[in-house]
C-alpha cells in the first residue's frame, strides 16, 4: 500500500429515528482514529463519514450537532424506507470514489480500538476484495465464488455492518445494491454480483467482537410476544425477498439456483407461515408503497416453479401452523437458532 496519498476510508451510516446513535458512532470513529498510536498506520488513511437520515424531522440544534460530527449529512424528512436509505450508500460511494467503503448500521456499538483494528487488517491484506466479520472467532483469508453456499459458518455477509468493500475491486457491482434494495438484501446482491463479475472474491475475515458489540434493538418491550410480533412484521419483506434475490442472481443457471434455494429452504421452511402472517399486515395508509404482500406472493411463485422438492417443502411450511406451538421451549429455541444463522 502506497504511503504517498492517504487511502480514503468512507463510512456511510444510514438511520431513521436513531440518528443520535448514528451521530455517536461518527464521533466514536473520529475519536478512535485520532487515538491511533501507530503514525505509519494513521498516515495511510483518511476517514470520511456520511450520515443519512430519513423519515423523521430533526430539530435544528440536533441537525447542527450531526453536521459537526460528519463530512456530509444526507437528510430526507420523508420516509425512503430502510432499504433505500441503506443502498443509496453505494451510489454515494460511486460518487466519492473512496478506496474502502463500509456501511455501518446505527444499531452497532463499536468496541474500543475497532477502527485501528480494521485499518490494520486492511493494511495487512490490501489485496483482498472484501473484509468480513464472523461470529466464530476466525481470522483467515479465503476465496469464494458463492456467498450463499460457499462460505464458512458464522460469516456475516447478510449483515450490512459486517462487510467492508475494497472499492476499486468491487465497484462494478455497486449498482446491484439500489437495483435489488426492495428485496431487503441489496448489500448481499452487491457481494454476489461481484463474485459473478470477477469469478471469485478474495475475502479476509476476522472476529466480530473486535469490531462491535451485540447491536441495539428497537423492540419497545422486553416481552417475548412483542419481540415475536416485531420480528414477524418488520422482516417479512426481507424473508420473502431472499428467494426472489436468489432466483434473480442465478436465473440463468438452474442447477445452482435450485441448489441455493434448497439450501435456504432447509433452514427456513418452518418460518414460511410465520412470516406470511407478517406480510399480510396492512401497511399504514400514508405509506402503501411499503406493502410487502406482493413480495411474499412472488416468492411463493418462485418456490413453486423451482423443482418438485422445493415446491412441496415450501407448501408444507406455508400450511403447518408452528405459531400455535411457539411457546414450547424446544421449538422456540430452534426458531431462534435458525433465525440467527
Amino acid at each position: 500500500m502506497s504511503l504517498d496519498t492517504p487511502k480514503i476510508f468512507l463510512v456511510y451510516i444510514p438511520c431513521h429515528s436513531d440518528y443520535e446513535r448514528a451521530r455517536q458512532s461518527a464521533v466514536r470513529i473520529r475519536t478512535q482514529f485520532d487515538e491511533i498510536q501507530d503514525s505509519n498506520l494513521k498516515n495511510r488513511f483518511s476517514i470520511k463519514i456520511i450520515i443519512s437520515v430519513n423519515g423523521v424531522n430533526i430539530p435544528t440544534e440536533q441537525q447542527q450537532e450531526i453536521e459537526k460530527s460528519t463530512d456530509l449529512l444526507n437528510y430526507f424528512s420523508e420516509s425512503l424506507g430502510g432499504d433505500t436509505n441503506i443502498n443509496q450508500g453505494f451510489l454515494k460511494a460511486l460518487e466519492i470514489k473512496p478506496d474502502y467503503f463500509w456501511i455501518l448500521s446505527a444499531n452497532e456499538f463499536l468496541v474500543d480500538g475497532s477502527i485501528g483494528f480494521i485499518l490494520n487488517s486492511i493494511t495487512s491484506n490490501d489485496e483482498s476484495d472484501l473484509y468480513v466479520t464472523n461470529s466464530m472467532n476466525r481470522s483467515t483469508t479465503y476465496q469464494t465464488s458463492n456467498v450463499f453456499i460457499d462460505i464458512p459458518p458464522g460469516s456475516g455477509y447478510g449483515l450490512i455492518s459486517s462487510v467492508i468493500y475494497n472499492f476499486n475491486k468491487t465497484r462494478g457491482s455497486f449498482s446491484a445494491g439500489p437495483r435489488f434494495a426492495w428485496t431487503g438484501w441489496g448489500q448481499l446482491a452487491v457481494v454476489q454480483t461481484a463474485c459473478n463479475i470477477l469469478g471469485s472474491l478474495k475475502v479476509t475475515e476476522f472476529p466480530d467482537v473486535y469490531v462491535y458489540k451485540e447491536p441495539f434493538t428497537d423492540v419497545t418491550s422486553g416481552s417475548e410476544k412483542s419481540e415475536y410480533e416485531f420480528v414477524r412484521n418488520t422482516y417479512a419483506h426481507s424473508f420473502f425477498g431472499m428467494p426472489i434475490l436468489i432466483y434473480a442472481l442465478f436465473g440463468r443457471n438452474k442447477s445452482i439456483r435450485n441448489r441455493v434455494l434448497m439450501a435456504w429452504l432447509k433452514k427456513n421452511w418452518f418460518k414460511l407461515r410465520y412470516f406470511k402472517q407478517g406480510a399480510r399486515r396492512q401497511p399504514a395508509s400514508k405509506s402503501p408503497q411499503f406493502d410487502s404482500r406482493w413480495i411474499q406472493q412472488t416468492a411463493n411463485l418462485i418456490l413453486c416453479v423451482s423443482g418438485t422438492a422445493i415446491c412441496l417443502l415450501s407448501m408444507l411450511g406455508s400450511l403447518l401452523n408452528f405459531e400455535r406451538a411457539r411457546k414450547i421451549k424446544m421449538l422456540v429455541t430452534a426458531k431462534r437458532n435458525h433465525f440467527q444463522e
